[in-house]
């Protein structure tokens, strides 16, 4: 339950002001830690650790490509602090199945979908070509290209709950 108000409170920080707070991460951070040890003894604290570093592996170049926010980075290792890797596994997975579903839907609802093609195409080419990872261009259409990725990591993590349990 903690969790879904953690999820909850971080998606409405989000689209307020597009960051999730470090007081709220450190409070869920600070749960898992404890909830781990608790179940575990001091071994917990192994698999605390192991569970929050994962998504920062996994979500590293992302990160880099400014396609994901550091925040969204940490809301997954908070999942991965309080549940287990499984939970995990399955909310990083079907979060990105989400946020792919969500950014089709923006995309054809301003019409841009042809564009935003292109502009990835350019964008993949200039890596291939420098093997550099430069920030992925935004455009000049606004904020039409943002999605807030915490509502997807909501979304998925109430459907790993459910298919998990």
């Amino acid at each position: 339950m903690s969790s879904l108000l953690l999820l909850s409170l971080a998606a409405a920080m989000d689209i307020q002001s597009g960051k999730i707070r470090n007081r709220l991460i450190f409070t869920g951070l600070a749960a898992g830690f404890f909830f781990q040890v608790a179940e575990a003894g001091w071994k917990g604290a192994g698999v605390f650790l192991r569970n929050v570093s994962i998504p920062v592996i996994l979500c590293y170049l992302l990160f880099l490509m400014h396609a994901l926010g550091a925040g969204d980075i940490k809301l997954f290792s908070v999942i991965g602090g309080i549940w287990d890797l499984h939970i995990l596994k399955l909310t990083i997975i079907i979060s990105f199945l989400v946020a792919a579903g969500m950014s089709l839907w923006k995309m054809l609802y301003h019409h841009n979908l042809i564009s935003r093609l292109c502009i990835l195409g350019k964008y993949l080419y200039q890596v291939i070509v420098t093997f550099q990872l430069p920030e992925y261009p935004k455009g000049d259409q606004g904020k039409q290209h943002i999605i807030h990725f915490s509502i997807a990591i909501f979304i998925g993590f109430l459907v790993a709950l459910e298919v998990a349990y």
